[in-house]
């Protein structure tokens, strides 16, 4: 039993130096004395200024002007990123391409995901296009400061009400205390009831108000009513963001063609939707360990590992639609 219990502090203690971020499920990152000490403040110093090096020695592959716009701003919007016609082929795949959904419900949201792996793009001629694009490729792997390939979804959100406040994603969040990356190609005009993505722009720099924030967060982490937030996603209220400086918020609207590429540690949510609307897009994440020093290559063993780790992510954060529906039906008896 000792042993046991050594070795899984020992693993608690290895978190510190990789992407964990949970305040409660571990008791050393979510310690008071060492958050008042600056645990918290110094892994996500570090981990900017890691991320930081990694970007420099992947920035000559995109363009200056796209660098000094996503500094700037902490995202990416690109309008018309691909040719019409493959544009064309792109929308009928998506929106035929549901054979096989994997769904989770959060508050009066159905998020439907096709997660699509080499196997599934190999019959996606339009999807292996986009993916084999080393234009849209340096875009996201600048962002995720990363040579591996960023997987690819088809991600469908409906929207069964209005606003709800069970849902955590409607709320301003950062996704963890780290830079990270994901990114949507919308095969449909997004409108105001559709609930755009919406990004505080600037949120993703590490300002001295933003540090002295994330350090009050942090020595309350374990106690902090939101479940999410306890589990290393900050959430803050819109009226708190002029506090630190902070107070454009960018909705995107975006008509169909449009690439949107965001470092989600800034503060995102999901914008309030009209009932029964969706909106469909190709999504694509990728978060690995901050403090690995250089940007991981492109390599088949890594990115076959890397799709591996994402399908069983997909997996267990999500249930076939039938056994979801099943779940529902059972919740409401």
């Amino acid at each position: 039993m000792k042993k046991n219990r050594l070795i899984q502090y020992i693993t608690w203690f290895l978190e510190i130096f990789t992407e964990a971020k949970s305040f409660e499920a571990n008791p050393i990152l979510g310690n008071r004395l060492l958050n008042r000490l600056g645990l918290h403040v110094i892994r996500m110093m570090i981990a900017r200024l890691i991320t930081g090096f990694r970007r420099w020695l992947l920035g000559w592959k995109i363009s200056s002007e796209h660098r000094r716009l996503f500094r700037q701003h902490g995202y990416l919007r690109i309008s018309n990123v691909l040719p019409p016609e493959l544009f064309k082929r792109l929308q009928i795949e998506g929106e035929s391409c549901w054979p096989e959904v994997r769904e989770f419900i959060q508050g009066d949201t159905t998020t439907q995901l096709v997660f699509l792996d080499q196997q599934k793009l190999n019959q996606l001629p339009a999807a292996k296009a986009l993916c084999s694009s080393s234009h849209i490729r340096n875009l996201l792997n600048y962002v995720a400061s990363t040579g591996i390939r960023p997987w690819p979804h088809f991600l469908r959100i409906r929207n069964l009400g209005g606003l709800s406040t069970d849902d955590p994603q409607k709320k301003f969040h950062s996704d963890t205390f780290h830079p990270t990356m994901k990114a949507w190609l919308f095969l449909e005009d997004v409108t105001a009831d559709k609930g755009p993505f919406e990004y505080v722009t600037g949120s993703h720099r590490l300002t001295f108000k933003r540090l002295l924030w994330e350090y009050r967060q942090s020595i309350i982490g374990r106690d902090l009513d939101e479940r999410y937030a306890a589990r290393g996603s900050l959430r803050i209220e819109e009226k708190t963001l002029a506090s630190l400086d902070l107070g454009h918020i960018e909705r995107f609207e975006v008509p169909a063609n449009t690439l949107v590429i965001a470092d989600t540690s800034g503060f995102h949510r999901r914008g309030i939707a009209a009932p029964h609307s969706s909106r469909l897009c190709v999504y694509f994440s990728l978060r690995l360990n901050p403090f690995i020093p250089i940007p991981l290559p492109d390599s088949r063993p890594i990115n076959h590992l890397a799709e591996t780790l994402v399908a069983e992510h997909v997996a267990k954060t999500t249930q076939r639609r039938d056994d979801a529906k099943e779940a529902s039906a059972t919740n409401i008896r």
